[in-house]
């Protein structure tokens, strides 16, 4: 008797805990709702297989292009798959997140202020994206690859590069991005690999003659003066 209330409560606790797992699924519902709202915004896609406005589990289901560990979403990775529409505005509560890659897609619309906050790649290279880089990139302290090449870009870097010397390639060629270099560029003690090609950048080149680059194009922009020693042997001018 005593083994059969046992097999019984055994047996509930597994049915619970599935039940749990069905309702709750495995991942962190605040990620989960993100994702359900970015589906939102990019307009429903069915080559995004699995992802659903209404539900559904981004982890347990293995939605398309999207990573976990645990039950927290590490990449978003939907490169080239003819996406459009925008990113809402909810991306820096994904807090877990540290590659984010939507390049060679078809966005047409500004980039937000809100993304991932403690990403480490971010690609938003040709994606028709345009205005201004948001500002909220200068807080991404553990930012280490960072392109948004090919697109409509324009206006001044309003971005301040103080806080992310971890930062090693840094991709602005292809844009309208006009005015000087930002002084903060000095703080990118980790740079190697740096393309400002094919934009208006104006003034001097000064601010990048310290940095520890092994790659440098400056090609086709509005640059004067001379070219600092240390940049001889590397740049594209």
């Amino acid at each position: 008797m005593r083994l059969l209330l046992l097999l019984a409560v055994v047996l509930l606790v597994a049915i619970l805990a599935n039940f749990s797992s069905f309702v709750n699924g495995d991942t962190d519902p605040s990620d989960a709702s993100v994702l359900r709202v970015l589906y939102t915004t990019l307009n429903s896609p069915g080559q995004l297989t699995k992802w659903n406005a209404n539900g559904g589990d981004p982890c347990g289901e293995s939605w398309t292009g999207i990573t976990c560990s645990g039950n927290k979403v590490t990449e978003i990775k939907m490169s080239s798959l003819g996406l459009s529409g925008s990113l809402g505005s909810q991306l820096d509560s994904l807090k877990s997140v540290t590659n984010f890659d939507i390049s060679n897609n078809n966005m047409g619309s500004q980039l937000p202020y809100q993304l991932p906050p403690n990403v480490q790649r971010l690609n938003l290279a040709s994606s028709g994206f345009s205005g201004g880089l948001p500002y909220s990139i200068s807080q991404m302290t553990s930012l280490q690859y960072l392109n948004v090449s090919h697109n409509q870009i324009q206006g001044s870097v309003v971005v301040s590069f103080d806080s992310l010397s971890a930062l090693n390639t840094l991709d602005f060629s292809f844009n309208s991005m006009t005015g000087n270099l930002p002084q903060s560029f000095q703080s990118l003690t980790s740079m190697n690999k740096m393309y400002l090609q094919n934009n208006q950048f104006s003034g001097t080149i000064d601010v990048l003659a310290n940095l520890p680059l092994g790659n440098l194009n400056v090609e086709n922009n509005q640059f004067t003066g001379w070219i600092p020693d240390q940049l001889k042997g590397i740049i594209k001018w």
